[in-house]
């Protein structure tokens, strides 16, 4: 005879697949900090080689990204390996965060058709995963980083000097890096 489930199990499975899901997610706090550094050089970089140099081409420091994608994939191809659940939550996840990846990739083949002004886009953009990875989280930290990158995506559209790179490194140091550390210290405590 099949097993039928109590509503009590069948609510206690689903709670452990929430926090499965939860965990595994948590443990993405590498992604915003690798990234979020990644950026922050780069465009602090590309303002005061732009501000303070004459460096023919200050967009170089962008190449720091080829670096952080290689180590993402490879990080992340380890960490599937060894994963014991992947959840549809993880799923959606991975995929969301992938799609912003393919975009940003995109925009950097076609960046001459809008003259090459990626920061306003790719901050607006990068809204939308952030703040959707704080509500499956159901971590605020993050959603108020979707919200932040937004803000700053206006004023980055707004700004059409060099500033707009230390605005986007303001943007991912509160977008990116403060909820990172904010997740990686909740992991610890979880």
């Amino acid at each position: 005879m099949e097993n039928q489930l109590t509503p009590q199990q069948s609510l206690d499975v689903i709670t452990a697949m929430i926090q499965q899901a939860k965990g595994n997610m948590q443990k993405n706090s590498f992604y915003f900090l690798l990234w979020g550094w990644t950026i922050v050089i780069a465009n602090l970089g590309v303002y005061l080689l732009i501000k303070f140099s004459d460096v023919s081409n200050p967009y170089l420091m962008y190449l720091l990204t080829i670096v952080s994608a290689i180590i993402s994939v490879v990080y992340g191809f380890r960490k599937g390996k060894r994963a014991i659940v992947s959840t549809h939550l993880d799923n959606i996840y991975h995929w969301l965060w992938i799609g912003l990846g393919v975009n940003c990739f995109v925009l950097w083949i076609f960046g001459n058709q809008i003259g090459w002004q990626l920061n306003a886009v790719i901050v607006t953009m990068s809204a939308v995963p952030t703040l959707i990875s704080g509500v499956l989280l159901k971590f605020k930290p993050l959603i108020y980083g979707g919200v932040v990158f937004w803000v700053f995506g206006v004023l980055i559209f707004l700004t059409k000097n060099e500033n707009q790179f230390l605005f986007t490194a303001i943007a991912v140091t509160l977008g990116y890096l403060v909820p990172g550390y904010l997740l990686k210290n909740s992991d610890k405590h979880a």
